[in-house]
């Protein structure tokens, strides 16, 4: 199962100005520019993020499935950031989460400001210029926390995607006061030394695209109880969904049905049709999402995404929270070992849906 929660609020600190504000940015940016090398001074940027914890804590648990707790060894979560831009950066670097331990504002700058804005949090304050500073400048990140969580690149997609298991679920606990966020940056250690990083650019919450941040929460859910089905084993097979609408809810909890058949059946004499015989795809069979429209992938084939089955067929169970709504999706299914030992196979189920508010 996959459950997505997105930020609501998220801004980017920049160490250069102590007081102005970019909350409504559509842009988050991760910089480390040399101002004057020789005396080592630098100036750099930290992306906070928001998110209303109790709201998806509460909506998790009215899913059958979840594991009442958010426990780090049950459950998966990966804080995610798709890149707009990537300016400058060296061919290895490594990026850093830190939970946050002081309440901030988002505010209602941009960097195009002129004046700026100062109302919002910003590199030495939590809400408005002059007011509440932070304990530690730069988003109070906790870096004595043993919650701290990393991501190394080295010529590699710049989209940030760091496992903040830990983190959710000391959270969930309510065992950790480090509960008012997420900040990414580089490692202090990047951010200290003489050497310049480039500049990485994300799309913010206040993107109009589907690529806006997010935690993905996942954990397994998938159930055999295959009854008399077996494995359709032909070389030419058919995969397509059964009874399923073409729009979904934003907040529904839908299931699947996928089914299987075999193109070229034998001709044998019976008082059934062939086409009617249910058959199962192997366990190890999974599904993935994609907009349809930039065929990007939204939510990739992982063990999150395995199928279940039943007497009546393969099925999974998905929270619509996962996907933008006012998108159309299409869906495709892969199978590992159907016929042969490693092989895999992928299938386009050819059905279309969206989901809407």
């Amino acid at each position: 199962m996959k459950y997505i929660i997105f930020p609501t609020k998220d801004t980017t600190l920049y160490s250069h100005s102590e007081s102005v504000n970019t909350g409504l940015d559509p842009i988050l940016e991760l910089i480390k520019d040399n101002v004057d090398v020789d005396a080592q001074t630098s100036q750099s940027s930290r992306i906070m993020l928001g998110f209303d914890w109790t709201t998806a804590s509460e909506s998790m648990a009215k899913i059958a499935t979840f594991p009442t707790v958010l426990d780090q060894n049950k459950t998966k979560s990966i804080i995610k950031l798709y890149t707009v831009e990537a300016n400058n950066i060296p061919y290895s670097y490594k990026l850093q989460a830190y939970t946050s331990r002081t309440p901030w504002e988002m505010g209602i700058g941009k960097w195009d400001h002129n004046p700026q804005t100062t109302k919002g949090a910003s590199w030495d304050f939590t809400d408005t210029s002059g007011s509440t500073t932070w304990t530690a400048s730069g988003g109070d990140a906790d870096m004595n926390h043993t919650d701290s969580m990393t991501q190394s690149f080295e010529f590699q997609s710049t989209d940030i995607s760091i496992d903040v298991s830990k983190s959710i679920a000391l959270w969930e606990a309510k065992t950790s006061s480090s509960a008012q966020g997420i900040v990414l940056q580089f490692t202090a250690s990047q951010e200290a030394d003489s050497l310049e990083y480039g500049s990485l650019k994300f799309y913010s919450r206040d993107t109009n695209t589907i690529y806006s941040p997010r935690i993905e929460v996942s954990w397994q859910d998938h159930a055999f109880d295959t009854g008399s089905l077996s494995v359709l084993d032909t070389d030419e097979i058919m995969v397509y969904l059964k009874n399923n609408k073409y729009e979904y809810k934003e907040d529904e909890l839908a299931r699947f049905q996928v089914r299987c058949r075999d193109v070229n059946p034998s001709q044998t004499y019976g008082t059934t049709s062939a086409a009617l015989q249910a058959y199962m795809l192997p366990t190890s069979s999974y599904y993935s999402i994609k907009d349809a429209e930039t065929e990007e992938t939204v939510i990739d084939f992982d063990a999150f995404t395995m199928l279940s089955c039943t007497g009546s067929g393969n099925y999974f169970d998905f929270h619509m929270s996962a996907l933008t709504s006012e998108r159309l999706y299409k869906l495709l299914i892969k199978a590992e070992g159907r016929n042969y030992n490693g092989q895999v196979e992928y299938f386009d189920s050819n059905h279309i849906f969206k989901v809407v508010r």
